[in-house]
């Protein structure tokens, strides 16, 4: 091997040494030094590089993955399977995605649950009389002797004498 780290080629009356690729022949000719790929350009990896003894590896950041080339990084659409774990809706990003959650709900402290908005809690949901929470939204009703107002909010008083106070509960 004529003290050839890796590789020793004969010749007409000498030799000579090279190295594997990955490796460049240092000064004395003989051993080989790695080279660090990543050093230049990054590699060509387009997100993360690793240099190791002769070679290198591209690797990608959580949400991608290394696409065929071993260097290029593709998204992963996270919605694409089980929804990301979102209760409702789930919206892929570049490298991320989020949840969100449908009219009269909010997202819950783990960011993929929704659990429902209790309207009423909050200035009686802008009833005039009476609140009434369901799950996804609420409704407004009135006392006994009132009407819902169009607007779905307000109450009017029902007018017991008229036209016929017989037919109303009022006095004949």
């Amino acid at each position: 091997n004529a003290g050839c780290v890796q590789n020793c080629t004969n010749l007409d009356g000498q030799y000579m040494c090279s190295c594997d690729d990955g490796w460049l022949l240092n000064a004395d000719a003989h051993g080989c030094d790695d080279v660090n790929e990543c050093a230049a350009d990054n590699g060509g990896c387009a997100q993360n590089c690793a240099n190791s003894d002769g070679m290198y590896l591209c690797s990608c950041d959580d949400g991608w993955v290394l696409n065929a080339d071993a260097h290029g990084c593709d998204d992963v659409n996270e919605c694409a399977d089980g929804n990301g774990g979102c209760a409702h809706t789930c919206t892929n990003a570049d490298g991320s995605y989020a949840c969100s959650c449908n009219g009269g709900y909010e997202l819950s402290a783990n960011q993929h649950g929704c659990q429902d908005i209790n309207e009423c809690a909050n200035g009686n949901g802008g009833c005039a009389q009476n609140c009434n929470n369901a799950a996804g939204s609420y409704s407004c009703s009135c006392n006994a002797g009132y009407s819902l107002n169009v607007d779905g909010k307000g109450c009017t008083n029902i007018n017991d004498c008229s036209p016929n106070p017989c037919l109303n509960g009022g006095s004949c």
